[in-house]
């Protein structure tokens, strides 16, 4: 049995034909980081699993960007999952306390994240079934490409029915919610009178489903479904009450952009090493007060040099506001490679500090942000360098942290 203690959503604020779509500067990772930070706002997670099946680099390091952009030490264990819906509920099923499992995606059927934070909470997850069988009727291989046995029937009755008499889950047990088969393919099995479903094969709608059906005061079996394996958990409610967080927007238009042919700014690893701690993490070095050197802020964090010509380099790093407003902007339509154009840049306040930074525009078309404009700093990916995603922070105006449109 897992309790519950907190769940977290995100949802790009982007549609492209009425489906939801990431950004350009989104991806996997900066989505995985939107839902953790919504479930998990003061960084408690004592462990962390990532479960997708779109990770940004095989090789190479999701952990260390998904502790740093939580704000979690280094040292907190990190686990990366491929799997889809019913990987997410097994992870969810036997997570330990202070555990915050993330599930994202990104790619051309689902975009968006969803995470849960275990602990002393107001809902239990208890494991009540699993059966994993093979009938690839989607396929994604080595090459990437995605291919596809179109036959519904075969996946209702082979896929769907056929697993869920083999688990002995007919009959008139409730239904909380199912995820990754249509809730009408597997109603009439199940007391069903308040259940949610979504078809979507996504890794977070199980946890999206399980933020609905908690809201609707709905318990009974979580059905986790892909293709034809499928994990069930049983959902009840405790004492106490669970904290939902979505970071969802009404969604609008993908703006139409392009990038330029061409040979981009190339990766400098040493660079990359020395800035990753406090770019991705958000903090400012902070000096000990001599003459000529004040106990400011500086970011990025730079070496200074006091007034007899000595250079410091001693400093300490302190988390930066995550708020602000627009101090000045620009936008920039000449296409230039790596990076999707129109674009907009803005010097931005932090709100309680003397710290100005320079910040890409994300979040609202290029050209609409306006100057006194609050917001609130984001993960985004703001290049591809050398086929490595270089993360960093970028401004979305009318954002709060809490997810909500000002």
């Amino acid at each position: 049995m897992t309790r519950v203690f907190s769940i977290g959503t995100y949802l790009p604020p982007w549609t492209v034909r009425d489906r939801r779509v990431k950004g350009p500067d989104e991806d996997a990772l900066t989505m995985a980081v939107a839902a953790g930070r919504a479930a998990d706002p003061d960084a408690t997670a004592e462990r962390v699993v990532l479960v997708s099946r779109d990770f940004p680099l095989l090789e190479g390091g999701n952990g260390a960007v998904l502790l740093a952009a939580l704000s979690l030490p280094a040292d907190t264990p990190v686990a990366e999952v491929l799997g889809g819906a019913p990987a997410v509920l097994d992870q969810i099923g036997s997570a330990g306390d202070g555990t915050l499992v993330v599930a994202a995606d990104d790619n051309d059927l689902a975009a968006g994240a969803g995470a849960v934070l275990t602990g002393d909470g107001g809902a239990t997850l208890t494991p009540a079934a699993r059966q994993t069988r093979s009938l690839p009727l989607t396929a994604r291989g080595e090459d990437g490409a995605r291919h596809a046995y179109v036959d519904p029937r075969l996946q209702r009755e082979v896929g769907v029915r056929s697993t869920l008499t083999r688990l002995g889950l007919t009959g008139k047990l409730a239904l909380a919610a199912v995820a990754g088969a249509p809730l009408a393919q597997v109603a009439s099995d199940f007391e069903t009178s308040h259940a949610v479903g979504d078809p979507t094969v996504s890794a977070a709608a199980i946890i999206l489903l399980l933020a609905d059906a908690i809201e609707a005061g709905t318990q009974g079996l979580l059905l986790a479904v892909e293709q034809s394996s499928i994990s069930a958990a049983d959902l009840a409610f405790g004492s106490t009450t669970l904290r939902i967080s979505r970071d969802e927007f009404s969604p609008r238009e993908l703006p139409k952009f392009r990038v330029a042919e061409g040979v981009g700014i190339p990766i400098s690893m040493p660079a990359y090493a020395r800035a990753f701690e406090p770019k991705i993490r958000w903090e400012a070095a902070v000096f000990d007060e001599s003459p000529g050197i004040d106990s400011a802020p500086q970011f990025p964090p730079r070496l200074r040099v006091n007034n007899a010509g000595q250079l410091a380099t001693e400093y300490r790093l302190e988390p930066l506001p995550r708020t602000g407003t627009v101090y000045t902007h620009t936008t920039v339509r000449i296409p230039v490679p790596d990076l999707p154009s129109p674009y907009s840049l803005a010097v931005v306040q932090l709100d309680g500090s003397p710290v100005r930074v320079l910040l890409k525009i994300t979040g609202v078309p290029a050209g609409e942000a306006a100057i006194g404009q609050s917001g609130a700093v984001v993960l985004r990916k703001i290049a591809m360098r050398a086929g490595i995603p270089d993360y960093g922070y970028a401004f979305w105006p009318g954002r709060t942290l809490e997810g909500a449109v000002a």
